[in-house]
């Protein structure tokens, strides 16, 4: 799939390369440097312009851009159909790199017995210890070491190696953190409380988040870079463990197991990495207003249609208008907070709330697989109308219909 301009007819990259080709020079060995201070700001309003499809995500898309900017710069005047097949062309060629096998470490805030100890998702292999990493990793505490701003891990949290083959550090990076997020979401979905009567209203909802640092190692054990990825806004977590760990267990399998049987499962599964960073955050107002977006994602994931996601996710309930009405509210609470940047106490509760309606969407997608073939048919399906006499007349209608048209 190739990357392209996004679709918005609002956004015009020529006037950005327009002023970019106004302040570059061009020297007489073909080498080019831009003036002044502008070239950064048109360089990330230009970079937001372009849609990177998901096999770009471990590729550095400013890198790609503004390598395709200068490439075209030092020859000609910047044209944005030049600068997009010259960011294909170098998308091409970091794919036709080789693949070399890296390994993610990190940590994760579970007790033992974990609900699994090994699994693959997405060909990543997910390996869980009780105990510390194999001593070939040692690198990484001295790595972590030369950052003192980087908060430290609890030692209790269990020690997590994602292996995987990428063609580079940042790619085995992202995709070892999404594979991971992935299998966390489903953790979180069961394992999160479904409310908080006391507590502490900046800590994050999540019951099972991630070490504050993530290195990346070469097979060998050696850190495969200088860099290594962090949280930012590490909260230390309680160590979570189940009141029932057979049954925790079986339902992240069996929620796994449908998840890769669903036709249109990478849609569920952004949906379901939006849940679990969103609530990570320990700003509620934040986590809210990205937890409606994975809501969002999942209703009305082309439509900007508000009602859509109030009716569509009100139908899983036989209490279909009182929880259209909860829904609303919900709505109208993200709607005030996204346009005032008001805070309130009531946001972490209003999250637990949100987090209800988005546990029974996902549970309607697992537990009807094998009835939808795309994720607009299963949202058909969500529109019906509610009252069964509605259906039985319309039922009546296109039965009538299939005899008309016959």
């Amino acid at each position: 799939m190739r990357v392209n301009w996004k679709k918005n007819k609002n956004l015009n990259p020529d006037v950005v390369l327009a002023k970019i080709d106004s302040i570059k020079t061009v020297s007489e060995d073909k080498k080019v440097s831009y003036s002044g201070f502008e070239y950064q700001d048109a360089m990330a309003v230009l970079v937001n312009m372009v849609n990177f499809p998901h096999h770009c995500d471990g590729l550095s898309h400013e890198n790609v851009v503004s390598r395709a900017v200068s490439n075209i710069a030092k020859d000609c005047a910047l044209e944005k159909n030049k600068v997009m097949d010259e960011i294909n062309n170098i998308v091409r060629a970091e794919f036709s790199t080789r693949e070399k096998k890296f390994h993610l470490l990190t940590s994760i805030s579970l007790a033992s017995p974990y609900p699994l100890k090994e699994i693959v998702i997405e060909e990543a292999r997910i390996r869980i210890f009780a105990s510390d990493y194999p001593k070939k990793y040692s690198g990484r505490t001295e790595l972590i070491s030369q950052h003192s701003n980087i908060v430290k891990t609890p030692e209790n949290y269990a020690k997590v190696i994602v292996s995987l083959k990428e063609k580079s550090v940042k790619g085995a990076a992202t995709k070892s953190l999404r594979v991971l997020d992935i299998l966390r979401s489903f953790w979180c979905l069961f394992g999160n409380s479904s409310m908080e009567i006391f507590g502490d209203q900046w800590r994050p909802i999540n019951k099972i988040r991630l070490g504050s640092a993530h290195t990346v190692h070469a097979d060998s054990g050696k850190a495969a870079s200088d860099s290594f990825w962090y949280e930012p806004n590490f909260s230390s977590a309680t160590i979570f463990k189940h009141q029932n760990p057979d049954v925790y267990s079986r339902n992240c399998k069996w929620a796994l197991e449908k998840l890769s049987a669903i036709p249109y499962g990478m849609a569920l599964k952004e949906a379901l990495l939006r849940y679990v960073r969103a609530l990570d955050e320990k700003d509620q107002n934040v986590a809210l207003i990205r937890l409606w977006g994975a809501l969002e994602a999942l209703t009305a994931p082309s439509e900007a249609n508000y009602d859509l996601v109030t009716r569509r996710c009100a139908f899983l309930f036989a209490e279909y208008e009182y929880h259209k009405q909860v829904l609303e509210h919900l709505r109208e609470y993200r709607n005030s907070n996204v346009h005032s940047g008001d805070q309130s106490e009531k946001a972490k509760s209003n999250c637990y709330q949100l987090q209800f309606y988005f546990y029974q969407l996902v549970l309607f997608h697992l537990r009807n697989q094998g009835e939808f073939a795309s994720l607009d048919e299963a949202n058909s399906f969500l529109d019906l109308p509610a009252k069964r006499e509605t259906l039985e007349n319309r039922k009546r209608l296109i039965e009538k219909a299939i005899k008309f048209v016959q």
